[in-house]
């Protein structure tokens, strides 16, 4: 296999444990699925090939896919002690080496994971809507001054 190649696949492989605690079972998926793509890899005669062909395979998908479960699962359990949007922030931020999902795919998919807990849906809302509210009141504060000034 090119060498180039074994490196992108190695930095996909160790974007997972350089984010996240992986358990057992969790590694048993994720070196059946290197597996796939090193086979994949072999048949690729260079990196840009590799790139190519990676991104339309199915096993981008598969990729992305577990990418998001583990990413969800260490967010769920961030969300539990309270630190929920730093830890995938931080995670998502190492990750990202033109060899994971992007950013904002990852965010939005753990986004609509976590959304689905129970308790933690309704407590999403209510940050978004205070947030929201907050916002308005910058702009309207604004605005006033802005009138009592003419």
């Amino acid at each position: 296999m090119d060498e180039y190649i074994k490196q992108s696949i190695d930095a996909r492989r160790n974007a997972f444990s350089a984010s996240f605690e992986i358990s057992a079972k969790m590694q048993e998926k994720i070196d059946a699925l290197f597996a796939e793509i090193e086979k994949l890899g072999a048949k690729c005669k260079d990196v840009g090939e590799f790139e190519a062909e990676f991104s339309k395979s199915p096993l981008n998908q598969k990729y992305m896919d577990m990418f998001t479960e583990i990413a969800t699962g260490a967010t769920a359990k961030t969300v539990a002690k309270g630190a929920a949007v730093g830890a995938v922030q931080s995670a998502a931020e190492q990750a990202l080496r033109n060899v994971v999902p992007t950013r904002a795919a990852v965010h939005q998919k753990a986004y609509d994971e976590v959304r689905k807990v129970p308790g933690l849906g309704n407590a999403i809302d209510i940050s978004e809507k205070a947030s929201y509210a907050m916002h308005l009141g910058k702009l309207f504060g604004k605005r006033k001054k802005k009138d009592e000034e003419d």
